[in-house]
């Protein structure tokens, strides 16, 4: 379960908390992010992770840095291994300018482009100035849980505006986020994808755990305050109905208009099995113009986005 602890969260969420240095930085620094694990969060930054913290059984916290990125052995600040206290967690985020610039050049040499988009659908639809307006909110980036065999770029929670008196008015979206055209086909395709979809959302353990997850992790976040919206006076929590179908959202970005190879896949036989699918609804996002902000009306069916290629 990707949850946080009471402890965790307090730790966190109030000013005499040892990790609350970190959580200040991450809101008012627009190029992190943080994503709730199972008793441990990762900070990412161009969706590259920066900073893992993992709770450990004596109220304290391991801190690591993932020194994968760094091929150039770059001295860092000494930052402590356990985090103690909120001075521990300072000397963290003092630490930052320079990981930030060992990934920089990782990036430079090892593009991830796909992960720094997800970061940034993310951003804007979470904690951005238009995040207010956005109907979607994402929960997760590199969604990955081998005990539900489950894996996919992003999780989100679709909650119109108009419906956020409650709650319970919302529903699931699983994202797949493709950058260019090679990643479209393949054992890594679009086919390839709503394949696995399938499979997770008719094994109904294994998705109402999912859900139960997605909750957690939209609550605890926006515990957290990060996530800006206007709720009004409803302080509802979001509840998801197992029964009500989710979305499978495609994102493709930067898609090569002179290129067939997107045209072929969407009037592949195999993709139109899915376009009436009893399990989930099929959608493609396009922009509103530009930008990645997320809204119900810009969510094609199959046949919609056939007609605009």
């Amino acid at each position: 379960m990707r949850a946080l602890s009471e402890k965790f969260m307090q730790d966190l969420l109030y000013e005499d908390g040892m990790l609350h240095p970190v959580l200040e930085r991450v809101r008012k620094d627009q190029t992190l992010m943080l994503a709730i694990r199972e008793n441990y969060v990762n900070i990412y930054y161009r969706g590259g992770n920066i900073l893992r913290i993992s709770e450990k059984t004596n109220g304290t916290y391991k801190a690591e840095f993932n020194r994968e990125y760094d091929k150039s052995d770059h001295r860092l600040l000494d930052s402590p291994p356990v985090i103690k206290t909120s001075d521990d967690a300072g000397v963290w985020i003092d630490s930052f300018p320079y990981c930030k610039e060992i990934m920089d050049e990782f990036f430079s040499n090892h593009e991830k482009t796909e992960r720094e988009f997800q970061q940034v659908i993310a951003r804007e639809n979470n904690q951005s100035v238009i995040s207010n307006e956005s109907e979607y909110f994402i929960t997760d980036i590199e969604f990955a849980d081998n005990a539900l065999k489950a894996r996919f770029d992003m999780t989100s929670i679709c909650w119109p505006a108009s419906n956020r008196r409650t709650g319970n008015h919302c529903h699931a979206a699983l994202i797949e986020v493709k950058y260019a055209d090679a990643a479209i086909e393949g054992k890594s395709g679009l086919i390839k994808h709503l394949e696995n979809m399938a499979a997770l959302i008719s094994d109904k353990d294994r998705y109402a755990q999912l859900l139960n997850m997605m909750e957690s992790q939209f609550n605890q976040l926006d515990q957290l305050e990060l996530l800006n919206f206007n709720k009004g006076t409803s302080e509802a929590k979001i509840k998801l109905d197992p029964e009500d179908k989710p979305e499978v959202i495609f994102i493709l970005a930067n898609h090569n208009p002179r290129s067939s190879k997107l045209k072929d896949i969407v009037n592949d036989p195999e993709m139109k099995k899915f376009e009436f699918s009893t399990l989930f609804d099929l959608r493609f996002f396009v922009a509103s113009f530009s930008g990645y902000g997320m809204h119900v009306r810009n969510m094609l069916s199959l046949s919609e986005f056939r007609k605009l290629l």
